[in-house]
């Protein structure tokens, strides 16, 4: 009963690590005046290639709109003081990251 026990533990264990392997993460930092460049990047270190890309506003509205490139990144000029960044990637993951945040 108890090896039982053990491998149902390790079993959920292992699960819980391949599902959490491709969380997507945004990073944003300011460059140069109003350029920010923001790289998508999942958890487990694999870079977010040629992915969408969005800039919306408080009430969803596009603002612009892009693809990462092979390095995950997209560079763009900021719309104004308040927007979001977001990104989508490939079985419903998404990240998002406000302006306020961005420094």
């Amino acid at each position: 009963m108890k090896t039982i026990g053990l491998a149902v533990s390790a079993a959920a264990l292992m699960l819980s690590t391949a599902v959490d392997a491709h969380t997507l993460r945004i990073e944003c930092k300011k460059t140069t005046g109003a350029n920010v460049i923001c790289r998508g990047v999942f958890s487990d270190g694999e870079l977010a290639r040629r992915l969408p890309i969005i800039i919306i506003d408080d009430e969803e509205r596009v603002l612009s709109s892009g693809m990462t490139d092979v390095k995950g990144e997209y560079t763009f000029s900021a719309p104004g003081p308040e927007y979001n960044v977001v990104i989508e990637g490939d079985r419903a993951h998404v990240a998002g990251m406000s302006s306020l945040d961005i420094w």
